[in-house]
């Protein structure tokens, strides 16, 4: 594996050698990356408190079955791997399920749920909270890059509802000022949505294409 570029499919392959000195890091950025898609996915099949235990016994069958082991980007994306085996947990998971202390936040993934996820098919859900946090993430490292006071005009115009003149003149910049910065914050936006990306595909997948999902309505 010397000539295969260190991606996220490189690194996940780790999962693969439990004796790995990066398997526990690895695993931990595995649950951070996919617990809300897949819980998505479960959501928009059974009930709220329903799905929050399985989603937590999903991650823990992958661990105890060791199916992480099968990983191999040849066959398919990452992605397509989890929600296949979404598919096939949800189909024989048991309507009596071992109580479950709660790992992760699922009020949270709870209320997005309730506000994009309902009436969507399983794997829309899931991509669609995938996208969400692959924007999220990116937002979040534009702000650290830039500083709140720049911030500030990308959430007030992009992410908000102001106009450009009324930004202008809130910050007593003119309309090219405010237009020019934010030009220069959308186009690094999507590098950092473009390198991002690159971390979650296998090689040779679109990024680009990945790119305008993410962008999309």
């Amino acid at each position: 594996m010397s000539d295969f570029p260190d991606t996220r499919w490189s690194r996940l392959l780790e999962l693969r050698d439990r004796s790995s000195p990066r398997y526990a890091e690895q695993l931990e950025g595995l649950a951070r990356s996919y617990w809300t898609p897949a819980y998505h996915y479960i959501r928009a099949l059974r009930p709220h408190a329903e799905a929050e235990d399985l989603a937590q016994q999903f991650f823990a069958m992958l661990l105890d079955r060791r199916d992480l082991e099968k990983l191999s980007p040849e066959r398919g994306s990452f992605r397509g791997f989890l929600k296949t085996a979404l598919r096939h947990f949800v189909l024989s998971a048991e309507r009596a399920r071992r109580p479950a202390g709660r790992t992760f936040p699922f009020d949270e993934a709870e209320a997005v749920f309730m506000k994009t996820g309902q009436g969507l098919s399983p794997d829309v859900a899931f991509d669609r909270e995938w996208a969400r946090g692959v924007m999220a993430e990116a937002v979040a490292r534009l702000r650290s890059e830039v500083g709140p006071e720049r911030f500030s005009l990308f959430q007030d115009v992009a992410l908000g509802d102001a106009s450009y003149e009324a930004a202008a003149r809130a910050r007593g910049w003119s309309v090219d000022d405010v237009g020019n910065r934010l030009r220069e914050m959308r186009a690094r936006l999507r590098e950092l949505l473009r390198e991002r990306l690159r971390d979650y595909l296998e090689p040779g997948q679109d990024v680009e294409a990945e790119l305008r999902f993410i962008l999309g309505p």
